[in-house]
């Protein structure tokens, strides 16, 4: 027999527990060996984003900028040439800053709201507005209109069906509860 066969049938035919030896067989898993690294070397740095604002402070007052402008990361790291983790520290940085110039936003958001609004009132007066589009704009101020007042602007609709048997059941718990004698009066208000 060739001697590849032979390691081939050696291996099926013998156990997998099989040592050539008599020590008990070691299993090494991550959690029982020792680490190769020391915590000085794995830990990350932690970045405050101070030696941006120290060199480039134009750059570092732009990036505060677009992100209160709803700039996407992507935007930003291209504009400015930082990555995205400085990005990060500066949002974290500036979260008040940002905070105040998002209710800046919003205001102005709800002026532009209140300017389109009578445009498109006035054009549905002058009967400007195509028919095909006035069903959209309709649904989206309703939609808005609903967001603004705080009512749902989604309604999930939950169908149970019963079958006889639940039905019968409810019956009867029905026919079985104490039934409370009382005296009914009128009342003229």
């Amino acid at each position: 027999m060739p001697d590849p066969y032979f390691k081939i049938l050696s291996q099926i035919i013998s156990p997998i527990d099989f040592m050539p030896t008599k020590r008990p067989r070691v299993y090494q898993r991550a959690e029982n060996l020792p680490a190769n690294l020391k915590t000085e070397e794995a830990c990350p740095n932690i970045f405050t984003g101070q030696k941006f604002f120290d060199q480039r402070p134009q750059d570092y007052a732009l990036v505060v900028k677009m992100l209160a402008e709803g700039s996407t990361i992507k935007q930003i790291c291209k504009t400015c040439k930082v990555s995205p983790h400085t990005i990060a520290i500066v949002k974290s940085r500036e979260g008040d800053t940002l905070k105040e110039s998002k209710k800046h936003l919003r205001s102005l958001i709800g002026t532009a709201t209140h300017l389109a609004v009578e445009k498109l009132i006035t054009k549905l007066q002058d009967d400007e507005i195509p028919n095909g589009v006035l069903p959209i704009a309709t649904g989206i101020l309703i939609d808005k209109h609903r967001q603004y007042e705080g009512e749902p602007t989604q309604t999930i609709e939950v169908k149970k069906s019963l079958s006889l048997d639940e039905i019968r059941a409810e019956l009867a718990n029905l026919k079985d509860e104490k039934v409370v004698d009382a005296e009914v009066s009128d009342v003229e208000s």
